[in-house]
């Protein structure tokens, strides 16, 4: 039994390397490309029940000729607190993909939250038509049993002054686990008024977590947003 239980060590351990070492191929791809990489927006909200800050990098990169290519890159970084000293969740998950021009491509997802780094693939859809924005993917885990996401961001912004656009988004990201036959359902709404590179409303973030019954989280409050 105990050669057994090292064996399995040691191959959980290679896993782990594995992991490590995909991870570290993403970052010197993203820090090689031809582009300089910037944040694009930066928001920060305040519900009943949460505060946080949210960081959200969406760039088509270019070559030096300032050509559009088909690599994106997508990167999210999350950061919130409760009101009573519960320690900081945080979440960064970082893609990037080879997109062909009608909109489909495939994606690679490297995911950090607080429980460590899930390297995922993919296939993911981006379409850009005046006002409005879609971007998701269907990926999944590089493990045995490795869970499912669903991502998908809609946007809307019709211009409906000078200076001034209607701001609407909505998040659906279903995480799905085989080994367990159980949903984590996360859905973010944001509905508020943008000023120039400022937009500002209210927000709405709901979660899910069950198999047969769920139990159900909200946090309802305001969010400023700025572009740059």
């Amino acid at each position: 039994m105990n050669g057994k239980w090292l064996i399995v060590n040691e191959l959980e351990n290679k896993f782990e390397m594995k992991k490590n070492k995909i991870f570290w191929v993403l970052v010197f791809i993203i820090n090689h490309l031809p582009l300089t990489i910037y944040s694009q927006s930066v928001e920060t909200y305040a519900g009943n029940n949460r505060a946080g800050v949210d960081l959200m990098w969406f760039k088509k990169f270019k070559n030096e000729k300032q050509e559009s290519t088909p690599i994106l890159f997508f990167s999210r970084n999350r950061a919130s607190v409760d009101y009573h000293n519960s320690p900081t969740a945080f979440g960064s998950t970082n893609a990037i993909s080879y997109n062909f021009e009608n909109g489909f491509g495939f994606v690679a997802v490297g995911s950090f939250l607080n429980s460590g780094f899930t390297p995922k693939l993919g296939v993911q859809y981006f379409k850009q038509k005046g006002d409005f924005m879609f971007f998701g993917w269907l990926v999944g885990d590089m493990e045995k049993e490795g869970s499912l996401d669903l991502f998908g961001l809609f946007r809307y912004q019709p211009k409906i002054g000078e200076n001034l656009k209607l701001f609407s988004q909505a998040e659906l990201f279903p995480v799905y686990s085989p080994s367990s036959e159980a949903w984590n359902l996360t859905e973010r709404l944001r509905l508020g008024l943008k000023y120039q590179d400022f937009a500002g409303g209210l927000m709405a973030d709901f979660n899910q977590i069950g198999k047969n019954s769920f139990q159900s989280t909200q946090n309802i409050g305001v969010f400023l947003r700025h572009e740059f």
